[in-house]
């Protein structure tokens, strides 16, 4: 993981005072759910084992009661739905966004959520039922053209999945309906760094008139597994990419999905208003270690309780302290070595 240098002298206390204060509102939390940990794909750099099904009944329970008994105590709610593939666990998805959406209005509590899915269930009617239930913001990765892309992120039979992926987006494109955003994930690799100028211009032609879809470039990471990446992986981000040679993303911050991150980002994984929900009952703050003991901050009861341990909890907001931009962006890197 990448090093980083302490917030710049000019503005820096400014924005640690504001992300604290955004960190640690108590009027606010953030969830990120995983109905499963499933996948319909094996993406070749997938750092996933998709050890664990669907979520069983008793932590299902456990997620809607968490919603009845914390959202009376707060202003606002996020939900990001992650996986695995979570539209693999549709039906589940939408029961939790139901509960939410009813203690949500009856207690007059903000609520907004969002998906990153790998699109290839993400149909036109799928879309529709989650827009409902107010999840408007997707995340959908994509690895150039159809023969790079078929090559990289595979259905789990060995297909390929880009024709899919593109059909459900174009039938989505039709819909009018005008809420969220689907953001476009490219993922730069060293076999495809040549020809994703020519394809994110390509999908600009395509969906760009629609306000919902927006674009952004990030090069493919070694973030585990047993896969050997190395000839995916660019080296230090060995291309230089200019404004004009990839579509950027709006400066809007609309949802809690990835973006461009400046220099005073803060990661989820830092913030005690924000935690993860796994398909097991198991709470943690980070998506990327999922295997890691560290990252198991306690458990998730069926009366919607979280019993947490403190001493793992507290190792997380150790940027807070040190004030560092390296232990914020990726506390990972400083809970793990």
């Amino acid at each position: 993981m990448e090093a980083g240098s302490n917030f710049p002298n000019n503005g820096g206390s400014l924005h640690l005072a504001e992300n604290f204060k955004a960190a640690w509102n108590q009027n606010h939390l953030h969830l990120i759910i995983m109905p499963t940990e499933k996948c319909n794909f094996r993406c070749v750099y997938c750092y996933e084992d998709f050890k664990i099904g669907k979520m069983k009944p008793a932590v299902l329970a456990g997620v809607k009661n968490l919603l009845r008994t914390r959202v009376p105590t707060i202003k606002s709610l996020e939900i990001n739905w992650f996986g695995g593939e979570p539209t693999v666990a549709l039906d589940t998805v939408l029961e939790v966004m139901e509960t939410a959406k009813s203690v949500c209005r009856e207690h007059n509590v903000y609520l907004r959520a969002g998906m990153t899915t790998n699109g290839f269930l993400l149909t036109a009617d799928a879309y529709r039922a989650l827009v409902d239930h107010y999840v408007v913001d997707y995340q959908i990765s994509l690895d150039g053209p159809a023969e790079f892309h078929d090559t990289t992120r595979l259905q789990a039979n060995g297909k390929g999945s880009f024709e899919q992926i593109m059909a459900n987006l174009d039938a989505i494109y039709r819909l009018p309906i005008e809420a969220g955003e689907i953001l476009l994930r490219l993922h730069l690799t060293r076999k495809n760094e040549y020809v994703l100028n020519d394809f994110a211009q390509w999908l600009e032609i395509r969906y760009g008139q629609d306000k919902r879809f927006r674009f952004t470039l990030q090069p493919v990471e070694n973030l585990g597994g047993d896969a050997d990446l190395s000839e995916l992986v660019l080296e230090n981000q060995e291309r230089g990419w200019g404004e004009n040679s990839h579509p950027v993303p709006s400066d809007e911050e609309t949802s809690g999905m990835e973006r461009k991150h400046d220099e005073s980002y803060v990661c989820y994984a830092a913030k005690a208003n924000s935690f993860v929900l796994r398909a097991d009952g198991r709470v943690g703050k980070c998506t990327v270690a999922l295997n890691n003991d560290y990252n198991t901050i306690g458990e998730l009861k069926q009366d919607g309780s979280l019993s947490l341990d403190e001493a793992k909890t507290a190792r997380w907001f150790r940027g807070w302290s040190t004030q560092n931009q390296a232990d914020l962006a990726c506390p990972a890197a400083s809970v793990f070595l």
